[in-house]
């Protein structure tokens, strides 16, 4: 589904040394990485925004560099961490923009898109917010309304960038296990930061260690591992080596 082949990300200089990676429709995988090794800058190639130094990536064999912007997402969604906030847009418009996104602009929603709109608004228990400017929002509904939209552009793959950010810890075990059930499902294919790291392994099938320029690989699926242990503890033996 998404395949890295001999890429070096990064700008002038590499960020992240040659790597060749796959993941699948199904895995959820957690993006790993202190800050400024280029998690983010690893989501903004795959999405064909920042240009690799080298080698290429794959959505189902097809190279991003030729996708247009309208195949990307039509393809993938993604939320940043620092999302711009439109103007005088209500909670219900922000999220219903994800369906804007496979029609030209004049088009209105079916009554199928509504539907689906209010189910994932009724999922993320924002239900009393969706007529509230996302202005007036808290920043931990700010978060969950970008990940509605993200979820209505219902997209083979998703990419977000520390969704947990700004929730308190029962949205962050409620929009983990949402994802998690919608990613195994929907056979989907979940890409994202966390530095909630270790409540966010508990849901994660795989894991992309951004570490020393290179990502180290590995399947969280069969470990269990316990609260106390530091990244290097818990992670180091599951890389799976090439």
């Amino acid at each position: 589904m998404l395949t890295l082949k001999n890429a070096v990300i990064g700008y002038q200089n590499p960020l992240i040394l040659e790597t060749s990676l796959s993941l699948e429709l199904g895995n959820m995988c957690l993006l790993l990485g202190n800050n400024g090794v280029g998690k983010t800058t690893l989501m903004r190639s795959i999405l064909g925004q920042i240009p690799l130094l080298s080698g290429e990536i794959f959505f189902q064999d097809k190279s991003v560099k030729r996708l247009s912007v309208e195949e990307v997402a039509r393809k993938v969604s993604v939320v940043f961490s620092k999302s711009e906030i439109p103007n005088l847009y209500r909670v219900w418009d922000l999220i219903a923009l994800g369906k804007y996104t496979q029609y030209p602009y004049y088009f209105e929603l079916t009554k199928e898109d509504k539907k689906l709109v209010s189910a994932v608004i009724e999922k993320l228990n924002l239900e009393q917010y969706e007529n509230y400017q996302l202005s007036e929002l808290s920043d931990g509904n700010l978060q969950k309304a970008f990940i509605g939209r993200a979820l209505v552009q219902n997209t083979p793959m998703i990419i977000l960038d520390e969704p947990t950010t700004h929730l308190d810890e029962e949205n962050k075990h409620m929009i983990l296990k949402l994802l998690k059930e919608i990613v195994e499902t929907e056979r989907k294919l979940l890409l994202f930061s966390s530095h909630d790291w270790r409540l966010a392994k508990d849901f994660s099938s795989k894991f992309w260690w951004v570490k020393d320029k290179k990502i180290q690989a590995g399947d969280l699926s069969k470990h269990h591992t316990e609260s106390y242990q530091t990244m290097e503890q818990i992670f180091l033996p599951m890389v799976v080596k090439s």
